[in-house]
């Protein structure tokens, strides 16, 4: 397997001159390389950072490298750790195996034994990288997958019919709706997955940056300009450039786009070159660009250009059925993956889901989404509360966080979830179906019907 990134790596002994000769050698192969040197540091490096290796020695003087491979397992099940043993190599190796560990290097060991090393583990690390996009290509899948308002039902099909095109897209909607996600999912779920997606964000950069970003320039361009640079639509080549508030490109660079829109080619700034690439135009705005354009700051040929595949997201206010299902996944997906948490996603208490549910979202997806991790981050080992929430939530309730508490009409999260699938299962004709756009299995399906009593 060819090298096609930089492996992160760990290197833990209690060795200075060790350590120093052997990160040179690691980094000669190819590797971003971090040291500690002992089993603490390391465990405290581990907290905050994720690493494609941890290469250990065995032996050192307060805790060994088997301490590592313990404590290192409980904190990331997955991490990957070769040992450096020297001592009784086979019965080390033997029990480092048995703990848990990946590989070990006998000492001494040369280049060649280390590269060989280095090449397994790249392609684990190229697996569970693989893996990690799956996961969230199909997370981004279930955002916008089993979603009961009127306003969501058509995103699967449109994103199932959209995505095997070329065809250039346009998603409309308010600022946190999911519009950089929906992209991405388009993006994943076509022929050009395995090729860049890259974002252009058209409200962070000035006319000028902003030309040179998406067509590039040539050296001499412009002041600083010291050699020639790609932009983005050609690092893109062959994928998807990802146009994020398209109403905020200046209007020459509105030309530039339409001439590549129209013609597939385009010049980079300062150079006379004509360039061509086969890149897809995803574009997004919180604006209303047909009004933009009666104000004549937009374009209206480079809008009709971009309106062939036209997606509106509504905002939360106006789908609350989507929230039970939306709180759930988001739940789910910040309570995963993290160091030292398990896969159950946080439960959520009546009185803080109600207000979940009956707050107008103005920050979309975006703010639920926060909402619900700082609930995760200041409740963590206990049940979440009310006082939990953001300010601007709870000042939206007309109870205090005590007296809402005490409040006997709100409902318990088992209410809302046994009403939700009860409604789900009325407008659909078989239990297939219904699991699906739950997001759940048939058998947690049928196992939740039984727990609350659904015929």
């Amino acid at each position: 397997m060819t090298q096609s990134f930089f492996l992160q790596i760990l290197l833990v002994d209690d060795d200075a001159n060790i350590r120093r000769t052997l990160a040179l050698s690691l980094r000669d192969l190819g590797s971003i390389v971090d040291q500690a040197n002992s089993v603490e540091e390391a465990m405290t490096k581990l907290r905050t950072q994720s690493y494609d290796l941890i290469l250990t020695d065995f032996k050192m003087e307060r805790q060994t490298g088997l301490d590592l491979i313990r404590r290192a397992k409980e904190l990331r099940p997955d991490q990957t750790i070769a040992v450096m043993t020297a001592f009784a190599s086979f019965e080390n190796a033997v029990e480092a195996v048995k703990e848990g560990a990946f590989d070990y290097l006998p000492k001494p060991f040369n280049t060649a034994q280390l590269a060989h090393l280095l090449g397994k583990v790249r392609e684990v690390a190229l697996l569970k990288r693989e893996v990690q996009e799956l996961k969230k290509t199909r997370s981004r899948r279930d955002y916008f997958s089993g979603l009961t308002s009127a306003s969501s039902v058509g995103l699967e099909e449109f994103v199932r019919k959209v995505a095997p095109t070329d065809g250039t897209v346009l998603l409309t909607g308010e600022s946190g709706t999911g519009k950089s996600e929906l992209a991405k999912l388009i993006h994943a779920l076509s022929p050009r997955a395995q090729k860049p997606f890259i974002t252009v964000y058209c409200t962070t950069l000035t006319e000028s940056l902003l030309e040179s970003e998406l067509f590039g320039h040539v050296k001499g361009a412009f002041t600083g300009a010291t050699h020639d640079k790609l932009g983005k639509l050609e690092l893109a080549d062959g994928g998807t450039l990802f146009l994020d508030e398209i109403g905020d490109l200046s209007l020459n660079g509105q030309a530039k786009l339409l001439q590549f829109l129209q013609e597939r080619i385009f010049e980079r700034v300062g150079g006379n070159k004509e360039i061509s690439v086969d890149t897809r135009i995803i574009a997004a705005t919180n604006r209303n660009l047909p009004e933009e354009v009666k104000a004549g700051k937009f374009r209206e040929d480079l809008f009709y250009r971009l309106n062939v595949l036209e997606c509106i997201l509504g905002p939360l206010r106006h789908r609350k059925e989507d929230l039970p299902v939306l709180i759930e996944r988001i739940a789910q997906e910040l309570s995963s993956g993290k160091p030292g948490r398990s896969d159950r996603p946080m439960s959520l208490p009546g009185p803080v889901m109600n207000l979940l549910l009956s707050y107008p979202w103005p920050g979309n997806i975006r703010e639920l989404r926060n909402a619900l991790e700082r609930l995760l981050m200041l409740s963590e080992g206990r049940e979440p509360r009310l006082s939990d929430l953001p300010d601007a939530i709870l000042k939206f309730s007309q109870n205090t966080p005590e007296k809402a508490e005490k409040s006997s009409h709100l409902e318990s999260l088992e209410t809302v979830e046994k009403e939700h699938i009860q409604r789900v299962l009325a407008n659909t004709n078989n239990l297939e179906k219904a699991a699906e756009i739950l997001g759940i299995t048939t058998v947690t399906l049928w196992r939740k019907r039984k727990e609350y009593g659904i015929s």
